[in-house]
């Protein structure tokens, strides 16, 4: 249980980090709707899951949103939207692993 508080800790002030071009009040509160609600946040606002992306782990991102929800953000869009070309190239074979290897909750 501790190891959770503590990642759960962590992983706010990566967010916070993360958002470092925004005002404090509203990187506290976006920070916060991310940690809980993730998969909704990030499907209202591209612009946030895409500085995730670039900033966040992969087994932070897992972990956060789930790899089924993953495979589901992870738009050909979005990934556009990735710079460099190598995190294109990432999340493009991240994306045909998970859905190769994740089962969808219909079988």
């Amino acid at each position: 249980m501790q190891k959770k508080a503590i990642m759960q800790v962590d992983i706010h002030m990566k967010l916070k980090a993360m958002l470092w071009d925004m005002p404090e009040t509203q990187r506290i509160k976006i920070a916060s709707e991310i940690l809980s609600n993730p998969v909704e946040t990030f499907r209202n606002d591209d612009q946030i899951f895409i500085k995730a992306l670039n900033s966040l782990k992969w087994y932070e991102l897992t972990r956060l949103v789930g790899k089924q929800n993953l495979l589901t953000l992870l738009t050909d869009t979005t990934i556009q939207k990735l710079f460099p070309v190598q995190r294109r190239t990432y999340y493009k074979n991240a994306r045909r692993l998970l859905s190769k290897y994740t089962v969808p909750a219909s079988r």
